[in-house]
């Protein structure tokens, strides 16, 4: 199977798959145009935005879909789903190649991704063959208990531009295992890796069992709030997933939120090892910081500070900023202009406010691409606790640096946001270690390595970083079904009474 070619005259549908009479409009300014982020004046392609028929015509062929798809096995689903897995790896090169090119990050990283959204998935597969049908002592003789599991019927599933296949396939693979229909809304900014995925796909499931919509943040509204949706598994910001939570709560509907972070980095005095600060580095500038999950802050001895900045320094000078498509890239560019923007406003009001900025601090550009979207590898030292740089997800390459004087102080600063994503914890202490385990306030918490989480594990944050089942691991399962509990009374004979 070959995927579909994009180009810069190519104007996608307005859905996939586009009903027989769709066409897209032929006017390329009713359509989202996608750039190139290290050349923004690279058109990748046109999107047309889905209207109100569109939307209408999906969400019933969708509902249609769920009773064929619902009916069969969960084996026979798994089986499809491998196959469809499969087509993925088979295609993973120009997958990667257009998510670099519309979301900037290193050709390795999108290679990773793609590595990493696959042993996910099959994860779940052999999860989902484990799922459901739980038989449970009776409280009467002549009784048979169970815990049964459903599908919903129709998810809805709206992604971010940061992670264009992992975060699409954390929601795709369980939903579409228990049986349910999916829409997908991808984001307008990276909608060309989500849609080879759903090509992929073709023949191996009902049509219209998973679907895409393009389109910005109206159509995501107006989706949340339809009647035909029965669950919305979302990631993004912490202000978009309140206003979904809104919508999804009238309607009485399951919602899962993975929302932001301001991961910190906890780092006992322990000598200041390579490992640490490359394991820091690394989970702190890999997508240009463009993840939830990267660390944002170091929380370190004040015996170490200092040989915690020089050798933050070192290493943060040896990124090399460029084109993703350049081997010896290893810091992208930023996805979209409003983005950088931000990035600046909030590094501007840290410094404003007492932060100071060792290094970086102001936009790059690289040889490679100099009029593209760059911004300098950061890091400022912070004394303020209440500093923007500290308490504000800035989602861009930018580290934070506090000291702190005794472990009280150090768990107070680690847990002193609103956010509570990752954490992660370097100490030689068992007792630090332990203390960690019991008060870090986050849902992932890793000890002496980086916040990249194990493929199997739940994927999960608290306070404001979530809402509702996580993705990843076997409880992911239960978002995206309903229990039901069935008691079945038995004659003497064996048979139904």
């Amino acid at each position: 199977m070959m995927l579909s070619r994009i180009d810069p005259d190519t104007v996608l549908p307005s859905a996939w798959p586009a009903s027989p009479n769709e066409m897209a409009p032929a006017d390329p300014d009713a359509a989202i145009t996608t750039h190139d982020p290290a050349e923004p004046a690279r058109i990748l392609a046109h999107v047309a935005v889905a209207d109100r028929a569109c939307r209408d015509a999906v969400l019933e062929r969708a509902g249609d879909a769920f009773q064929a798809w619902s009916s069969r096995t969960t084996a026979d689903r798994c089986e499809a789903l491998q196959r469809w897995l499969q087509r993925i790896e088979a295609h993973a090169e120009p997958i990667a190649a257009r998510m670099t090119d519309e979301q900037g990050k290193p050709s390795g990283e999108s290679r990773g991704e793609i590595a990493k959204a696959l042993r996910e998935a099959r994860q779940m597969l052999a999860f989902a063959a484990r799922h459901g049908g739980t038989v449970l002592p009776a409280g009467r003789p002549g009784y048979t208990n169970r815990v049964l599991r459903r599908p919903h019927g129709v998810v809805l599933a709206i992604t971010p531009w940061n992670f264009p296949v992992l975060t699409p396939m954390r929601k795709l693979v369980p939903a579409l295992v228990t049986g349910n229909a999916v829409v997908l809304k991808p984001s307008e900014f990276t909608p060309s890796a989500a849609l080879a995925l759903a090509e992929l796909s073709e023949a191996l499931l009902p049509p219209g069992c998973l679907s895409l919509l393009f389109g910005g943040g109206e159509v995501a509204a107006d989706l949340t709030g339809d009647p035909r949706v029965r669950a919305i598994s979302f990631t993004g910001s912490v202000d978009t997933g309140r206003r979904v939570a809104i919508t999804a709560a009238q309607g009485l509907k399951p919602v899962s939120l993975e929302l932001g972070g301001k991961n910190g980095a906890l780092l006992d005095d322990i000598a200041v090892p390579e490992v640490a600060l490359d394991a820091i580095v690394g989970a702190a500038f890999q997508c240009s910081g463009q993840r939830c999950t990267s660390i944002s802050r170091v929380i370190v001895a004040r015996a170490a500070l200092q040989r915690t900045v020089d050798g933050l320094g070192e290493r943060l000078s040896a990124l090399v900023a460029g084109r993703g498509q350049d081997p010896a890239t290893t810091l992208g560019p930023i996805t979209t202009p409003a983005q950088l923007q931000r990035i600046e406003h909030l590094v501007d009001r840290a410094v404003t406010d007492g932060a100071q900025c060792l290094i970086g601090g102001e936009r790059l550009q690289p040889a490679s691409a100099p009029t593209g979207r760059f911004y300098a590898p950061t890091l400022l030292r912070v004394e303020d606790p209440h500093n923007v740089a500290v308490q504000e997800e800035i989602f861009g390459p930018v580290l934070g640096v506090q000291g702190f004087d005794d472990d009280d102080e150090a768990f107070a600063l680690l847990n002193g946001t609103r956010f509570g994503l990752s954490s992660a914890i370097f100490t030689d202490r068992a007792p630090f270690a332990s203390r960690a385990l019991a008060e870090a306030r986050s849902g992932m918490i890793h000890i002496n390595h980086g916040t990249v989480p194990d493929d199997n594990m739940p994927f999960v944050g608290v306070a404001q970083s979530g809402l509702g089942i996580g993705s990843v691991g076997p409880s992911t399962l239960d978002f995206y079904t309903t229990e039901h509990s069935a008691f079945v009374a038995v004659s003497e004979r064996g048979t139904l009474a």
